[in-house]
């Protein structure tokens, strides 16, 4: 029975020291935290719909279509 519970210990300890050593799982990890600041980062310059570049861009394409429908209005009323 003893000789069991030391193989497995010694098993438990040899397969803890080849997890601690193992660095796959590292690099996926890094890629996430890298993504989450992009994302994060993005969200910042972009701003909301009222707010920001997407802000400035609505209001840019707001200002052409009300500049569209004013002449096709007028082209339409001789």
């Amino acid at each position: 029975m003893n000789n069991l519970i030391t193989k497995c210990y010694v098993a438990t300890l040899i397969r803890l020291e080849q997890f601690g050593k193992d660095r796959r799982g590292v690099t996926a990890i890094e890629y996430a935290l890298i993504g989450v600041a992009m994302a994060t980062l993005l969200a910042y310059i972009l701003g909301d719909q009222n707010s920001g570049f997407l802000g400035e861009l609505k209001k840019a394409f707001d200002a052409i279509a009300q500049a569209i429908s004013q002449v096709t209005i007028s082209s339409s009323n001789p």
